[in-house]
């Protein structure tokens, strides 16, 4: 008897560096950038030839620029610099923190199909129902891009097709199956980068000694509203009869964001 398992396996190589700035004048920064690559597989598929071939490429997780930048910025009281200390219940005590980060956005493959309804080739493009066919890619998918006022595109659907194949009587498949050259893992391609500002301001109020403290916070998360993309219309369609792109119109434009501006009010005594 013979039996046998597949664990998949990944590489992960980085390059990192680490700046800090301790606490001066009231302010301490800090900042870590990371230049990485993630590559290996994680699925088995025992339907095509070669498994590694097929199915090595990057994996969800890659990220290869990453750079992280947190701060601390004790506020100068002006009450006390003044020595008005009416003024300083009001402009004293005040703190702003925050997050600052820019990372690549996560890989991605487009997907070719036919438009729905379509007859299909019998066995499929691959001859198995259990591996779906891929993209033949015959351009840069990063030029030419179409333009409209729907927004941006972010590639270009005429830099793939469908993978040629000569059929038979009944749409039956003639010659050996086909399987697309667009390459395996997460993806090929790549969402937008994504940089995100968090910040956090205080007002610390002393209630007559160093351990009693009223905190007042306000937290900002994306503080500027900025649109972050996490998703894109990839489902490529084509019409069996031209073997031209049917939805065009609608390709390579974001169709998922990351959460808009979230804000968080708290206070809290400390004692």
């Amino acid at each position: 008897m013979n039996s046998s398992g597949f664990y998949g396996e990944s590489i992960y190589t980085a390059l990192t560096a680490t700046l800090n700035r301790r606490l001066s004048h009231g302010l301490a920064v800090g900042a870590s950038y990371t230049f990485s690559k993630a590559m290996g597989i994680t699925t088995y598929n025992p339907a095509v030839p070669n498994n590694h071939e097929w199915n090595y490429g990057r994996v969800s997780g890659d990220r290869p620029q990453n750079l992280q930048i947190n701060f601390n910025y004790d506020i100068p009281g002006l009450g006390k610099k003044l020595g008005v200390k009416a003024l300083g219940a009001l402009t004293d005590h005040w703190q702003l923190s925050g997050i600052i980060s820019s990372t690549s956005g996560a890989p991605y493959n487009p997907g070719c199909g036919l438009t729905s309804g379509a007859p299909s080739v019998t066995g499929g493009y691959t001859g198995t129902p259990d591996v779906s066919a891929r993209c033949e890619v015959i351009g840069n998918p990063l030029t030419n891009m179409p333009t409209s006022g729907n927004g941006k595109v972010y590639f270009n659907p005429a830099a793939f097709a469908l993978p040629g194949i000569a059929t038979g009587p009944d749409n039956s498949m003639v010659g050996p199956p086909v399987l697309g050259d667009l390459g395996g893992g997460a993806g090929v391609l790549r969402l937008p980068h994504i940089t995100n500002f968090d910040a956090t301001i205080t007002k610390n109020v002393p209630l007559g000694s160093e351990k009693r403290i009223l905190k007042f916070q306000v937290q900002a998360y994306n503080v500027f509203n900025h649109t972050e993309v996490n998703g894109l219309n990839t489902g490529i369609q084509f019409n069996p009869a031209t073997n031209q792109v049917s939805n065009a119109s609608s390709l390579g434009y974001a169709n998922g964001t990351l959460p808009n501006r979230v804000m968080a009010f708290t206070v809290r005594l400390q004692f």
